[in-house]
């Protein structure tokens, strides 16, 4: 074998062996940016004590939303009046920090030769105390709920593209898909 015409492409060469390289390097450098990315979404703490119940919590994100798309919407060119109805999949969920404590008891029987074995588990929650003194569990994670559907009417110069540019303005802001946002005209003022 004549590595003459090899040596003479040492340029070529060195772009194989960077190549190679690559290709050993990449997929370990990409766990480690895998891994740092879980760590930052696990570690999201919610705020402590800042509890209320699930049916009021989603009708004040719902509405939040609601005005929200509303006054963002209204500013496209083109709307003069808009009106947003959102409608939430769940309420979300919240999970507590749980203290977990697991006893085991043996019993051995010389005389029989049987053993017996019990354990005992003691699940609580971690509770802080508030402003007004009162014992509330400490949220580790919140979630938001999902949006399950967007309703919108409008009026506009051009309906189609108003509809175009909604559509598109709710799929990237909520991230829900197209078929799940209605764009409708409202009523002509009389």
């Amino acid at each position: 074998m004549d590595l003459k015409p090899i040596m003479q492409n040492k340029w070529l060469l060195v772009l194989g062996l960077i190549g190679v390289l690559f290709l050993l390097v990449g997929p370990i450098l990409g766990q480690n940016v895998n891994l740092h990315k879980n760590n930052r979404t696990v570690s999201t703490l919610a705020k402590p004590g800042s509890n209320s119940t699930s049916s009021s919590n989603q009708g004040g994100i719902q509405s939040a939303y609601e005005k929200q798309l509303a006054s963002m919407l209204d500013n496209i060119q083109g709307i003069n009046k808009v009106s947003v109805m959102v409608t939430l999949d769940s309420s979300g969920s919240v999970k507590v920090a749980n203290d977990t404590r697991t006893s085991t008891q043996t019993q051995n029987a010389t005389n029989s030769g049987q053993a017996s074995s019990s354990t005992t588990t003691d699940k609580q929650v971690f509770t802080q105390t508030n402003q007004n003194g009162d014992k509330v569990p400490y949220v580790i994670q919140r979630t938001t709920p999902k949006v399950r559907g967007v309703l919108v009417t409008v009026s506009a110069k051009d309906f189609y593209v108003a509809k175009s540019e909604i559509i598109n303005a709710i799929t990237n802001v909520l991230d829900v898909p197209a078929y799940k946002i209605s764009v409708e005209p409202q009523k002509a003022s009389s």
